[in-house]
């Protein structure tokens, strides 16, 4: 009779442990901010060229959207910047192929008008590839015609491994001061923001794995926040020292994956928003945390050292947020049903707030 009260016991720990985490996927997207109004789908073109969009206020008030992808006239592996142009930030107008061969762009404008671009260029394929992999930069007038400028801004991140090569992938190492180029493995998901001083480049730093030693191969891949900056957005680039958000970072500890950041400065500070990742945690110990993934927001005086909000703001992945009068417009991406691979854009809205004006 014991011995079956206890089986009875664990089984009834082990249902109520599963009811606990199948009940917080459930009910975790009530727990995202009720600040950000879903808006629906604005751009939904049927292609795969809308993957990391990033939206730019143009001199005359209209927005653009730039994104990378393919469409089904580009080459196998092609990726390239498209553009699209909204009066409104809801509807939008395809504006065509802007740059070739660029991909995760970012813009700013410039005192005089100008939208400066800056995107990832790679030369070579997997397991071949050169140093001539880093940070271009175009200008134009309209935000439409771009003209590249010579050289690269900034070079990283040569020689990654391919993604099915997770022995290759380095340790998670600490970044003393501004820590080494040549430690960078992989690069992507630029965001540019103007800044005290200058302006500078959000990025995630991959090709890292969890500890090896301790998970053996089942070590799966790590991501975080780094930057670089420069005085006129051109010349001397240089990486900040530290890391801006960390893997586990406080009150994040099961977070492995930060991504996709986007940044713009406020009234009451630096405001970044990044997609968290928590796998594997999130599928081992579910009954950790009442939501998981989403984009998350941290806030900074100094645009270095960030402090994280607790719960997601809204659901997506490489969402882009603009400020655009008194509101805040995000725009993450959401897969598409028939390609996973592929995303199209959908809207949240917010009001901002007294401090935030």
């Amino acid at each position: 009779m014991k011995k079956l009260f206890i089986v009875g016991a664990v089984v009834l720990v082990i249902l109520v442990l599963a009811g606990i985490g199948l009940y917080i996927r459930a009910w975790g997207r009530f727990f995202f901010s009720r600040d950000w109004k879903y808006q629906g789908y604005v751009l939904a073109t049927g292609e795969c060229n809308m993957g990391n969009p990033e939206v730019v206020e143009l001199a005359d008030g209209s927005l653009m959207m730039y994104a990378h992808g393919q469409t089904k006239d580009s080459l196998v592996l092609e990726n390239n910047t498209y553009g699209f142009s909204s009066q409104d930030g809801k509807n939008w107008k395809d504006e065509g192929l802007l740059l070739a061969n660029a991909s995760m762009p970012t813009a700013v404008r410039l005192a005089d008008g100008r939208i400066r671009m800056y995107f990832i260029r790679t030369l070579g394929e997997y397991g071949n590839r050169t140093k001539e992999k880093g940070i271009m930069s175009a200008v134009s007038s309209d935000g439409r015609k771009f003209e590249e400028e010579s050289g690269y801004r900034f070079e990283m991140g040569a020689g990654a491994p391919r993604p099915d090569e997770m022995e290759k992938l380095r340790e998670y190492y600490t970044v003393p001061d501004e820590g080494r180029v040549e430690d960078i493995k992989d690069f992507a998901h630029l965001n540019v923001a103007q800044v005290d001083g200058g302006y500078r480049i959000y990025f995630d730093e991959s090709g890292m794995r969890a500890d090896p030693g301790k998970y053996g191969s089942n070590a799966w891949p790590l991501s975080r926040e780094r930057s670089i900056f420069s005085e006129d957005g051109v010349n001397n680039w240089r990486l900040d020292p530290g890391v801006r958000i960390d893997v586990g970072q406080p009150p994040l500890d099961e977070m492995q994956r930060a991504s996709n950041p986007s940044v713009l400065k406020l009234s009451d500070g630096y405001h970044m928003f990044f997609f968290a990742g928590f796998s594997p945690w999130e599928d081992l110990t579910p009954w950790k945390r009442l939501v998981w993934g989403g984009t998350y927001e941290a806030i900074s005086q100094d645009g270095l050292n960030f402090q994280i909000i607790n719960f997601p703001r809204f659901p997506g992945n490489d969402a882009s947020i603009i400020r655009y009068g008194d509101k805040l417009l995000a725009y993450p991406g959401r897969a598409q049903k028939n390609r996973n691979e592929c995303s199209d854009v959908v809207m949240f809205e917010k009001q901002l707030s007294k401090a935030e004006l």
